[in-house]
């Protein structure tokens, strides 16, 4: 018997090992490559380097611009990002807590927002932007994204919040506590992991996301990190060694935010895995 669950451990553990791999490889030959000099990425680009270089990723910050490629980014992702926390938060709690007249129909016609493809909205919302001027501004790139992704993010986060007993919310009003003050000192400390994830999620959406910006922004002031990378081919030649330190400054970002919060981001998925 500990034989045949050992041996099952063991088949688990290489599975694991063996997908491991396949994940990290990308991001390994990524990082190496932009640490080759150009000669030699093309004559051997799947072996290690025979001397490590970082001119690629230099020429990449300054040269290439990604300096202020990420700033942009950055300046489109944060202010994104707390704004769909603060706002799928509080829709959440209200779907999932409170009573209201047309509390379940209201959900369902937001939750349409997850059927319906970006590509069906995408010519009437750049007449909608050019309307409003926010062509090859900032707010082109933080407005639309966040209509785009409140529907899952309320719906995620009405998950969450359904599964706090009622008794919570019960015992706060007996103490005195209005709904906000309940949100803010109970409910919302309860539901860490699952914000925790949703800031994951949406970071990573936000970083790297091309079709929005591609549309939108056509000066190069505006250009976020994946927009920028596109332009790092030439109509003939493409410098491989350059591509490989921009891609590898644009990923460093998505690692580190996942890194911070890793534990909770698993307890999040973990523990949405059983939601009703």
């Amino acid at each position: 018997m500990r034989n045949g669950q050992a041996l099952k451990t063991a088949i688990i553990y290489f599975v694991l090992i063996v997908f491991l791999f396949i994940s990290v490889l990308p991001i390994f030959w990524v990082v190496m490559a932009a640490l080759k000099d150009s000669a030699e990425l093309n004559s051997n680009p799947f072996s290690l380097p025979k001397s490590i270089t970082f001119a690629n990723v230099s020429e990449a910050w300054t040269v290439g611009r990604m300096n202020d490629y990420f700033l942009n980014s950055v300046i489109v992702a944060v202010p994104r990002v707390f704004a769909i926390l603060a706002l799928s938060t509080l829709a959440g709690f209200a779907f999932g807590k409170l009573a209201f007249p047309g509390r379940d129909l209201l959900f369902y016609f937001i939750l349409v927002g997850m059927m319906v493809p970006i590509q069906a909205m995408l010519i009437p919302l750049y007449y909608t932007m050019q309307n409003l001027g926010f062509i090859n501004t900032y707010w082109a790139l933080i407005i639309p994204s966040l209509g785009l992704s409140m529907p899952f993010a309320i719906f995620m986060m009405r998950a969450f919040f359904r599964d706090i007993p009622d008794d919570m919310m019960d015992s706060a009003k007996i103490d005195g506590c209005g709904d906000f003050k309940t949100f803010i000192y109970i409910m919302l400390p309860l539901i860490m992991p699952a914000v925790t994830s949703l800031i994951v999620f949406e970071f990573s959406s936000s970083w790297n996301d091309f079709l929005l910006p591609l549309l939108f922004v056509y000066d190069d002031a505006y250009r976020t990190l994946p927009l920028g990378l596109m332009y790092f081919s030439g109509e003939y030649t493409t410098n491989q060694s350059l591509v490989a330190a921009g891609v590898t400054i644009a990923i460093v970002p998505i690692i580190i935010v996942f890194v911070i919060f890793q534990r909770k981001f698993i307890e999040g998925i973990t523990a949405g895995s059983v939601k009703g």
